[in-house]
């Protein structure tokens, strides 16, 4: 998998570098919130306050209530461990 930062214009994404041998390829492109300068906090406090924010609104519920403690086995099919 590549990443490439782009521009969206007129309909058209387009990549802030060259990008060569991937004519014809298929992408999936995702557009990026960037943030305010103005909305960066300030301290640390913020910032963990920010990052756990963040996590909460990316969680999702799986059903699989070991899957952080035997992610081997979901992910790899390895046994699961004691």
């Amino acid at each position: 998998m590549l990443t490439v930062k782009g521009t969206f214009e007129d309909g058209v994404a387009r990549p802030v570098e060259p990008v060569e041998g991937r004519e014809g390829q298929v992408v999936l492109i995702t557009f990026m919130e960037e943030p305010d300068t103005e909305e960066v906090p300030a301290d640390e406090d913020e910032s963990w306050d920010t990052f756990f924010q963040l996590i909460k609104e990316c969680g999702m519920d799986t059903g699989i209530a070991d899957l952080a403690d035997q992610h081997d086995h979901y992910l790899y099919g390895k046994p699961k461990h004691e």
